[in-house]
C-alpha cells in the first residue's frame, strides 16, 4: 500500500531520468534578478477540505480549476474508492470532477452511482481499458490538470496520459485535450495529444507543456512544462489552446517557434507551479510546494517569462493555514484566481494533503498579503 504523495513522488522520479532536464541548474545557482517591491504575508487562513462525494472515496488529489458561465470546475486526479469501479475493476477513478461557484467553492456539485463512485471525467480509449483490465498496476491513468475557458461554449481541459508499471512507476507520455460543459460529469475526449514524447519518456521527445501549470493572462496562456525542479514556458493564443501550431516558446531571450531552443525559466519547483498577475503588488506571482516538505514558496517577477529568482517567502505549516500532513508530505499546491480578491491582497491556493495509504484530501487556504 502506499499513500496518495508517492504518486507525486514517483512523477519526480521519472523526470529525473529525461533528457529534458539537461541544462536544469542546481536550486542555489546565483542570479541576479530585481525582486521588485516586497512580497509580505500577513496571515494564512485554512478554509477546509473539498469534501468528497461518498462515503466510497478514500482519497484523491489535484486540483485545478476553471470558471465557465459563473460555473467553476475542480478536476482531480487518482481517486481512490473502496471498492472495485465499473469503468476498469480498479480501485481508482483516474480524473474525477466536481462543479461549484466561485462565492461558494466548498458546495460541490459531484453526482455519483448508486455504491457512491463519480464518474472517469476523462474518457479511457477501448485500448487503455482493455489494458487496465488486464493489469491495472501496468495500465493507463488519465491525470486532469488546467482548466481553460477559451470563449468557446465549453471548457477546454487539459489532462496527462500516464503509464503506469508494476503499480509504482509512473510515465507521463502525453498532454491531451477534452471539452465539457458546465454541469457535465464525462468530458468528451480530443482524438490527438497536444503534446506528446516516447516511451519510456528517457528515451528522448520534448517535455509535456501545460503538465507543470497553466497562467491564462489576458488573451494569452503559457503552458509551463516542469522537470527536475526547472520550468520552461510556452504560451499560445487562449482561443488557440488546443492547437499545437499555435505555440511559441520561451528560449532565455525571445519567444521562439522551434521547442528545442526553449530554455529554463523558473527553478525550484515541486511537481508544477501557479503564475498569476497580481494587482496589489504589481507583478507576477508563482505558487508552488517545495518537494519533499510542506512548505508553500512564493515569489515575484516583472514578466511571465521571468527572470524568476530561486527563493521567495516560504509557508510553512507552523503559519496556521498549510497544515502539516498525516503521512508524508503536503503537495501541488496552487493558485485558484477565481476565489482571490480583485485587488490581490487575497488569494486562495488548493494542496494535496496525504492522511495515509491510499487516502488524503484536497484543502483550501486564503493568504493575505500586506
Amino acid at each position: 500500500m502506499r499513500s496518495l504523495c508517492l504518486v507525486f513522488i514517483a512523477v519526480l522520479s521519472a523526470c529525473a531520468s529525461s533528457p529534458e532536464a539537461r541544462d536544469a541548474a542546481p536550486e542555489d545557482t546565483a542570479v541576479a534578478i530585481d525582486a521588485g517591491p516586497a512580497l509580505h504575508v500577513a496571515s494564512v487562513v485554512d478554509l477546509g477540505a473539498l469534501p468528497h462525494p461518498s462515503s466510497t472515496v478514500v482519497g484523491r488529489d489535484g486540483a485545478s480549476s476553471g470558471v465557465l458561465g459563473g460555473q467553476l470546475l475542480w478536476t482531480f486526479g487518482d481517486t481512490f474508492v473502496s471498492m472495485t469501479t465499473p469503468v476498469d475493476d480498479s480501485n481508482v477513478v483516474s480524473a474525477t470532477g466536481a462543479w461549484s461557484t466561485p462565492s461558494a467553492p466548498l458546495t460541490l456539485e459531484q453526482p455519483v452511482d448508486a455504491r457512491g463512485i463519480p464518474a472517469q471525467l476523462i474518457p479511457y480509449t477501448d485500448e487503455e481499458l482493455a489494458q487496465n483490465r488486464l493489469s491495472a498496476i501496468n495500465g493507463w491513468a488519465l491525470w486532469p490538470g488546467a482548466v481553460i475557458d477559451t470563449g468557446a461554449p465549453e471548457l477546454l481541459v487539459l489532462f496527462q496520459l500516464i503509464k503506469r508499471t508494476d503499480g509504482s512507476g509512473f510515465d507521463g507520455v502525453g498532454l491531451g485535450t477534452a471539452r465539457i460543459a458546465p454541469h457535465e460529469t464525462i468530458a468528451r475526449r480530443d482524438p490527438s495529444d497536444l503534446f506528446s514524447r516516447p516511451m519510456p519518456p528517457a528515451t528522448g521527445g520534448t517535455p509535456l507543456y501545460g503538465t507543470g501549470g497553466v497562467a491564462v493572462i489576458g488573451e494569452t496562456a503559457y503552458f509551463f512544462a516542469c522537470e527536475l525542479g526547472g520550468c520552461r514556458v510556452g504560451r499560445t493564443p487562449r482561443a488557440r489552446a488546443d492547437e499545437r501550431g499555435a505555440f511559441e516558446f520561451y528560449d532565455g531571450s525571445a519567444w521562439v517557434s522551434d521547442i528545442d531552443q526553449a530554455a529554463v525559466v523558473l527553478r525550484n519547483v515541486g511537481a508544477l507551479t501557479s503564475v498569476s498577475y497580481n494587482a496589489h503588488l504589481g507583478r507576477y506571482l508563482s505558487i508552488t510546494s517545495r518537494a519533499f516538505s510542506n512548505d508553500v514558496l512564493l515569489r515575484t517577477a516583472e514578466h511571465v517569462e521571468g527572470p524568476w529568482p530561486t527563493t521567495g517567502v516560504v509557508i510553512t505549516p507552523s503559519d496556521g493555514g498549510i497544515l502539516a500532513a498525516g503521512e508524508g508530505s503536503n503537495y501541488l499546491a496552487q493558485e485558484h484566481v477565481a476565489l482571490g480578491s480583485a485587488d490581490g491582497t487575497e488569494i486562495v491556493i488548493s494542496y494535496a494533503r496525504p492522511l495515509g495509504s491510499f487516502r488524503g484530501e484536497v484543502r483550501l487556504a486564503r493568504i493575505t498579503l500586506d
